[in-house]
């Protein structure tokens, strides 16, 4: 430093590194996904769990007897109560396996938006909620468990303006909403 230079400003100097970090740190962590659970994600009420690793069609029908062929041919779905008192559809979705008992390999908990909707009367088995956290539909985007991340929107995946992803052993589940609000959840497994 020559005696005629002003002295460097120190405290600048150290902002400058600190904001370099903080940006650093939150560029690497932008391509990290989260953390998976580390166990099943599950919807669950106090009548069955579904389940994507080993709920049965027989479970199902034990405890919410025989469901209404929606949106389409192949999807079982039931209209039941919702935590807030609200109609909410459950639409599942089994394997046809060779033999043995028709595995869950999807279950969706979500409001009914269109108009051809059938007009299902709910049942009072209990709110629906997705687990661990006791999500429900209602729920505020901004409390769902860090192991979600939003995901870009799908093209033609519908009415929902963010949407979020977590992994588990051995599926997915996504959560769906509008206007910070949650209005669908979902649970897809995997197989192999």
């Amino acid at each position: 430093m020559k005696p005629d230079e002003p002295a460097p400003d120190f405290a600048m100097t150290r902002a400058v590194e600190i904001l370099a970090q903080i940006y650093e740190r939150r560029n690497k962590k932008a391509g990290v996904p989260p953390v998976p659970f580390d166990r099943v994600v599950v919807l669950f009420n106090e009548t069955v769990a579904f389940d994507v690793t080993k709920t049965t069609r027989r479970d199902v029908e034990r405890a919410f007897g025989i469901a209404f062929a929606y949106p389409v041919r192949g999807w079982h779905t039931y209209c039941v109560r919702g935590v807030n008192g609200g109609r909410e559809f459950v639409s599942l979705f089994y394997e046809k396996p060779a033999r043995g008992q028709s595995a869950l390999v999807s279950a969706e908990l979500y409001l009914p938006k269109v108009d051809r909707a059938p007009s299902l009367e709910p049942r009072d088995v209990g709110g629906v909620r997705l687990v661990p956290g006791e999500i429900a539909i209602g729920t505020a985007l901004t409390s769902l468990p860090e192991n979600f991340a939003r995901i870009e929107k799908p093209e033609g995946l519908g009415p929902y303006e963010a949407i979020f992803e977590a992994r588990f052993p051995g599926g997915s589940a996504y959560a769906m909403g509008n206007k910070g609000s949650i209005e669908r959840l979902a649970i897809y497994g995997l197989r192999t």
